[in-house]
Parts: C-alpha cells; sequence; structure tokens
C-alpha cells in the first residue's frame, strides 16, 4: 500500500477530501465510497471541537489520516475559532503540528 505525503498524491490514486458542512465533517472519498471522516461540532460563533475520526482499517497507516486532519484544522471552517480536539487522533496531531493552528486565519 503506498505511502500519502501530500493530498496532491492522494488524490492522483482517486482519493477526495471534501468538507460537507451540513454534516459538520470533512470526509475522504475512494471509489464513490466513504473512506475516512472528521467530524466537528460548532462551539458557538467563536469555536470549533473536532469530536471524531475515523479512516477505515484498509487505508490506515497510508498516511491517509493525516492528510484529512490536516485539511480539517486548515480549513476557512476554523478561520477565527478557537480549536478544541475531543478526538485522540486530532488532538495528538495538532500536538505534532501545532504551526498549522494559524493557517485558516488567513
Amino acid at each position: 500500500m503506498a505511502r500519502y505525503l501530500s493530498e496532491e498524491a492522494a488524490t492522483a490514486d482517486g482519493f477526495e477530501i471534501i468538507h460537507q458542512p451540513d454534516r459538520q465533517r470533512f470526509v475522504v472519498i475512494k471509489d464513490a465510497e466513504v473512506v475516512g471522516e472528521a467530524h466537528y461540532s460548532l462551539l458557538g460563533a467563536s469555536g470549533i471541537d473536532f469530536d471524531h475520526t475515523v479512516v477505515v482499517p484498509q487505508y490506515r497507516g497510508t498516511g491517509i489520516s493525516g492528510l484529512l486532519a490536516r485539511r480539517a484544522v486548515t480549513d476557512e471552517v476554523v478561520r477565527g475559532r478557537r480549536v478544541a480536539a475531543s478526538c485522540w487522533f486530532i488532538e495528538g496531531y495538532l500536538a505534532k503540528h501545532p504551526e498549522l493552528l494559524g493557517t485558516a486565519d488567513g
């Protein structure tokens, strides 16, 4: 199985990461199926909590989870909000990449 270090590489292999604001989640789609999800809850006008992240076992260890986390925490929905991470994966990802917290501030 390939290891994905960039969203471009994953896209070239048929993965797509999209934001579904109506469902408050980011999803990874492959072959028309959702294979990963990062769910969030808005905390009023000033906060966002990433509360659940999962990738199907087949794609764990490929870097897809990290790409999903990166897209989620740097998306414009985060702009100007205090980020909480009650999900252990997002919490760990942000601990490894604290520089990303400011990237959605524009």
